[in-house]
């Protein structure tokens, strides 16, 4: 990966066009200056010349696809969600909300309604316009979601239910009421992170992004009190684990008939053999939110394997024999955890 920018002004679009702007006003100079006319050269020395230079030229070539069969450099620039962005804005919101009822297409219309809060990465201008250069290869903003409960958009009470019947079956019932209290209110204090990028995309664009958002937020009228983040992670499968922490209540004498785990026990098993077991994060900042020692938070886990077809990037990997299930983290911080998380990405401390 190359350079990464911070972010500009405006839209790429607006960014290109007065970038040819600029470039036409150049040549129009360029026309009105007069030129010294060029001393004669020799043909024989102009071809010895040219000879060497292509020669030089060809080495230079041979080298340079050598080098490009093993590293690929590309530039990235940061600009506020535009119009143009929608498609790209969408297909990083997918990548959260795998196969979900999720009005996402709102969602984005609402990201692009916020800028110049949020950023998109995009590769850099390139004087031939391509559908790769208004690609989103990442996305990072916050959405206040308690701003209008009697009005609220659609995509607003679609993630409310996504995370409740995520919550109901899996979660302790203070974080289901957390959720539930959120929803209920109407103060705009409670707001969803946004922090995607392409899959395996280089953590090195984490400080300009992060310092980008505290620098946004601080500026805001209503301050967030409570922050959403809804991590991708991985879990290592831990047959035996899961079979242990299953069995966690119940007697050590054999008994020829086993009773039925009630859904309280089943939840707290589950919970165990997941803490327990090994993670991975996707995106490699994300650890970090539970390192910080400011504020608080909460969360939990849950499987999403059953929400991707088989085959695809997102669904369960192996890796040296084990098995590794696709999982949602969906963490509610206060806004203590959330700033320190920023200022701690935005100082490049995220190893």
């Amino acid at each position: 990966m190359g350079r990464v920018f911070k972010k500009k002004v405006g839209s790429k679009r607006e960014a290109e066009e007065e970038a040819k702007q600029e470039e036409s006003v150049s040549k129009k100079k360029q026309k009105k200056e007069k030129e010294p006319e060029p001393e004669p050269v020799e043909e024989e020395d102009s071809d010895e010349e040219e000879d060497v230079t292509d020669e030089d030229d060809e080495e230079v070539d041979d080298e340079d696809g050598e080098e490009s069969n093993n590293v690929m450099e590309f530039d990235f620039e940061a600009y506020p969600p535009s119009e143009d962005d929608r498609d790209g804005i969408v297909n990083m919101l997918t990548q959260t909300f795998l196969r979900t009822d999720i009005d996402l297409k709102g969602m984005a219309d609402a990201i692009i309604e916020k800028a110049p809060h949020g950023i998109v990465l995009t590769q850099a201008y390139d004087d031939e316009e391509t559908e790769e250069d208004y690609m989103a290869y990442g996305l990072c903003t916050t959405l206040a979601l308690n701003e209008k409960k009697d009005d609220a958009p659609k995509f607003i009470k679609d993630i409310f239910s996504y995370m409740l019947n995520r919550a109901k079956k899996g979660a302790p019932s203070e974080i289901y009421k957390k959720i539930e209290e959120v929803q209920e209110s109407a103060n705009g204090e409670t707001a969803l992170f946004v922090n995607e990028r392409l899959l395996h995309f280089p953590a090195a664009v984490v400080p300009q992004l992060f310092e980008s958002i505290r620098t946004d937020l601080a500026g805001f009228d209503t301050k967030y009190k409570n922050v959403i983040y809804i991590q991708k992670l991985r879990i290592q499968d831990n047959e035996e684990g899961v079979e242990t922490a299953g069995n966690a209540g119940s007697s050590s004498t054999p008994t020829k008939k086993k009773g039925k785990m009630g859904k309280a026990e089943k939840k707290r098993a589950a919970a165990a053999a997941l803490a327990n077991a090994a993670i991975e994060f996707d995106n490699q900042e994300d650890r970090v939110l539970f390192e910080i020692k400011e504020g608080k938070e909460v969360h939990f886990d849950f499987p999403v394997h059953m929400d991707v077809e088989p085959g695809s990037k997102f669904h369960s990997t192996e890796e040296d024999g084990k098995k590794w299930n696709p999982f949602r983290r969906l963490v509610i911080m206060d806004d203590k955890r959330f700033d320190a998380f920023l200022k701690r990405g935005s100082d490049g401390l995220i190893a």
